[in-house]
């Protein structure tokens, strides 16, 4: 019996605009799980290959002083809004 086979070529907008809000979340996950994306501040950005270790434990440590607010004393969180306003 003969062999068949058929191809598909589709952008992957087109993949996307028809998946359920589900099936994209099931992606970005699959893209994280993947190393293609990354988590910075609860949102979803593209991985940045460039990123020296230093970036790397830059950014770690703004992931855990972001998540450790609640730990903090009122003084600690004037220092690091000083320091902000200082380099803005």
């Amino acid at each position: 019996m003969p062999d068949f086979s058929a191809s598909i070529d589709i952008e992957p907008w087109e993949y996307v605009s028809e998946c359920s809000k589900r099936e994209i979340e099931d992606l970005i996950e699959s893209l994280i799980e993947d190393g293609h994306l990354d988590m910075f501040n609860g949102k979803v950005k593209p991985k940045n290959d460039n990123n020296t270790l230093m970036d790397d434990e830059w950014n770690e440590a703004l992931n855990k002083l972001r998540d450790s607010r609640h730990l903090m004393s009122i003084e600690d969180e004037e220092r690091i809004i000083d320091v902000v306003k200082r380099l803005i």
